[in-house]
């Protein structure tokens, strides 16, 4: 038990420091848009510290709940997640074209945040379900793929393609971990690249992001703008960083600098050994759940955390790929790190099901 509990120790502080470093870091990037905004150069680094404090409240709360009532009332969970993501399509606030959030007052709220909860359950508990059907195409998977585009269509109609795809990549690696015969998955990768071409082909603002990925210099003051100037801030970062406080991208030259693109400026503050430091953490963090997910005995259980691990690990590796001109652009947070106060709630309660589940089964680690 005792090196489970170091584990999961580790775990925990690694998270803390992260979203106590991400402070530091929202404060920078934010400090001039705030004052510009605002007149408070701490306006968003006060919200974030409220939510950091309140997460943190949720995380241990999380740690006393049963998690067979989530599992049992998973389908409901679900419903009334596909009931907001109705509703937001009617009375959502339009941004940007798209209607997404939910607005009361200065605070918003993304719904489709939360099928990192909902849909996360729905799915551990339906491969339970179905277990050795899942083999088969018809009795296994399709139910699965029916009930998934269904949603998934109430996400595009935001629209929102860029978690559509976050999502699949996600189901699709679940659909290996469940050992799903290959030539099923395949199929449905090929559909899913299919779907998602003609989506981007159809809708010219999304064909004109994917050109811009390829050559962002091609529109420099468009649509190329947002990826150019991250490259900048890699650049003017160099090994070491030109330190705190003393990037000029956040100088409203970068849009979204401490929320989607905030490692970038990471990158230009602590150069690359001080992004090569966050990203070691990070990876530390991820292969440690991991660990402890293969080694939980209950099926349940560990494709509960394998799940939770998987959803750190895409949105790690989107957020910096897209910071790094490696991936397409697409508004996805930094765990623990970006500004964003219902992110980094869902995220904390994510963490809490995890300490909550391994805590239950420590003696699948012959520990105790």
């Amino acid at each position: 038990m005792k090196k489970l509990n170091r584990q999961r120790c580790f775990i925990l502080f690694s998270v803390l420091s992260l979203s106590l470093f991400g402070l530091l870091v929202i404060y920078s990037a934010s400090c001039i848009y705030a004052w510009k905004l605002y007149q408070d150069p701490a306006y968003f680094f006060k919200k974030q510290a409220f939510f950091l404090f309140i997460s943190v409240v949720i995380f241990f709360s999380t740690l006393l709940l049963d998690v067979e009532i989530l599992r049992k009332y998973n389908k409901e969970l679900l419903l009334f997640t596909v009931f907001l993501l109705v509703m937001v399509l009617f009375v959502g606030k339009r941004v940007g074209g798209a209607r997404r959030w939910f607005h009361f007052g200065t605070l918003t709220f993304q719904p489709s945040t939360l099928l990192k909860i909902s849909f996360l359950l729905y799915c551990a508990d339906y491969f339970v379900r179905k277990d050795i059907l899942m083999k088969y195409f018809k009795e296994g998977i399709l139910p699965l793929i029916v009930v998934a585009g269904f949603i998934f269509s109430l996400i595009i109609f935001e629209p929102d393609l860029g978690t559509v795809i976050f999502w699949l990549i996600w189901i699709f690696s679940m659909f290996f971990i469940v050992k799903v015969r290959k030539k099923h998955l395949l199929f449905l990768i090929i559909c899913g690249i299919i779907t998602c071409g003609v989506l981007i082909k159809t809708h010219p603002y999304r064909f004109t992001r994917l050109m811009s990925y390829f050559n962002p210099w091609a529109d420099p003051r468009g649509s190329g703008f947002q990826l150019i100037q991250s490259q900048i801030a890699f650049g003017e970062g160099g090994f070491f960083g030109v330190g705190l406080g003393e990037g000029k991208q956040k100088l409203l030259y970068l849009p979204a600098a401490h929320t989607d693109f905030i490692f970038s400026i990471i990158a230009e503050e602590f150069g690359f050994l001080g992004s090569l430091g966050v990203l070691g953490l990070y990876f530390s963090v991820f292969i440690k759940m991991l660990n402890i997910s293969k080694a939980i005995g209950d099926i349940f259980s560990k494709y509960l955390c394998l799940g939770i691990s998987l959803i750190f690990g895409l949105e790690i590796v989107i957020n910096v790929g897209v910071s790094c001109g490696l991936l397409p652009t697409k508004g996805m947070s930094l765990p623990f790190i970006s500004y964003g106060g219902t992110s980094l709630l869902i995220n904390y309660i994510l963490l809490g099901i995890f300490f909550n589940v391994t805590k239950e089964h420590e003696s699948a680690f012959g520990l105790r």
